[in-house]
């Protein structure tokens, strides 16, 4: 074995091993107390960007169920306000019947067309004020126009108007239906996209997450 002087091979190796060592050390002390087995590219380039990419996915889903969920709030928001709608020119519909009966004379058609003209300004006001995020939500839904037209001043009128109701109440219940289904289909969407969610923070964490207790050991 041969002796050196200026040289000294064997402690440079032992200070290489050591600086090896605790480096391995410092690593396995800040995955322990981060909880993560990648911390930076360097512990798995790979890991990282699939991980990396895993949760902006989650993060994704997140955000989309969110927004299912305050679309559910619009739809509820709506439907409810179709709900008074139908109550209103339901009873727009009682006046009719009321003044087509041969019992009415003008006058009293008058005062009954009177009654309408305010019930017709309740549902205008309901339709315009009925809004979500300054958004308004029965801007679409046909039906008023025709109502606005109705005059039961005389029993002709209030025959037609019958009709117009009709067809206003249909109009009103096919846009609820609509509402419910949509509702539905959301609800399924959230349901779905809360499953994906979990599954990809779950396949994230098996990337990401250390292992404390082989990291320990």
């Amino acid at each position: 074995m041969s002796l050196s002087i200026n040289t000294n091979t064997l402690s440079q190796s032992a200070g290489n091993a050591f600086r090896s060592v605790s480096d391995a050390f410092d690593r396995s002390l800040e995955k322990i107390s981060s909880g993560s087995r990648i911390n930076r590219a360097a512990d798995d380039a790979s890991g990282m960007a699939i991980a990396d990419s895993l949760n902006n996915a989650a993060l994704s889903m997140g955000q989309m169920s969110r927004n299912a969920v305050d679309d559910i709030s619009m739809v509820q928001i709506r439907e409810s306000a179709l709900g008074q709608a139908t109550q209103i020119v339901q009873g727009i519909g009682e006046k009719a019947v009321q003044a087509a009966s041969d019992t009415q004379t003008s006058e009293t058609r008058m005062a009954i067309q009177a009654d309408v003209g305010k019930s017709l300004q309740a549902l205008k006001d309901l339709y315009q004020g009925t809004t979500f995020n300054s958004k308004p939500l029965l801007a679409d839904v046909p039906g008023l126009s025709q109502l606005s037209e109705i005059d039961l001043s005389t029993l002709e009128g209030a025959e037609g108007a019958q009709e117009a109701v009709s067809d206003a109440l249909d109009v009103i219940s096919s846009s609820r239906s609509e509402m419910g289904s949509r509702q539905n289909q959301l609800e399924v969407e959230i349901s779905n996209l809360g499953s994906q969610e979990v599954a990809a923070r779950s396949s994230e964490s098996k990337i990401r997450d250390v292992d404390l207790a082989e990291e320990v050991m």
